[in-house]
């Protein structure tokens, strides 16, 4: 049998590198740069987010243009909006379960306010819930 092979890396051969290397190869790796957007390209470049991206570029001494501010500006209110949809869908989640553990329902009522003496549960029946919505 022959021996297994290591599977390859996703990462890029620059991800990972201390900043003082990364700052070094960055430089010679600008001045060959033609594209459109310095800042997501150096992301992607050195696996870093866009913030940081922007840090380290300015850091060198590359000027940045009004369109690549703003692609950082969206991403980085983007990533924001994100991050707070998933917080307030915790919430709620969180918040429907705090009620389900108050508010007691069966098949025949939607909400049972208590029980009698004999164990027969008395409250708001489903049919009633849905004529007073």
């Amino acid at each position: 049998m022959g021996k297994k092979k290591k599977p390859k890396s996703n990462m890029k051969p620059f991800w990972g590198l201390p900043m003082v290397e990364r700052k070094e190869l960055a430089k010679s790796w600008i001045e060959k740069y033609d594209g459109d957007n310095k800042v997501k390209a150096y992301s992607k470049m050195f696996g870093l987010n866009i913030k940081n991206s922007m840090k380290e570029l300015r850091s060198i001494g590359v000027p940045l243009s009004n369109e690549e501010k703003e692609y950082a500006r969206r991403i980085l209110e983007a990533k924001k909006q994100k991050s707070e949809k998933k917080r307030e869908k915790r919430r709620m989640e969180d918040l429907e379960i705090e009620l389900e553990a108050y508010i007691e329902s069966d098949e025949t009522f939607a909400f049972i306010a208590g029980y009698t003496e004999g164990g027969a549960p008395y409250g708001i029946t489903h049919e009633e819930m849905d004529e007073n919505s």
